[in-house]
């Protein structure tokens, strides 16, 4: 059981690894989408079957704002 969820947690940080390249590659949530569905047709990268497209939307937005927190200017 040890090894097995060490691969789940070894391919979730791969992926999300390669999650984060793509944002900073991206002007805008919008284009890391187009990016990774693109990704994701190609099969370069592949969602982990523990995470939920639900969990994925959630967590890329909450990691988008994270990563480009400090460049947006709030809008007034």
């Amino acid at each position: 059981m040890g090894r097995f969820k060490q691969k789940m947690m070894d391919e979730e940080s791969l992926f999300w690894g390669d999650c984060i390249d793509m944002m900073k590659e991206s002007e805008s949530i919008q284009e890391f989408w187009g990016r990774f569905n693109a990704a994701e047709k190609d099969g370069s990268i592949q969602r982990p079957e523990h995470i939920s497209m639900t969990e994925l939307e959630e967590q890329a937005a909450e990691a988008w704002y994270e990563l480009w927190a400090d460049y947006h200017q709030p809008i007034s």
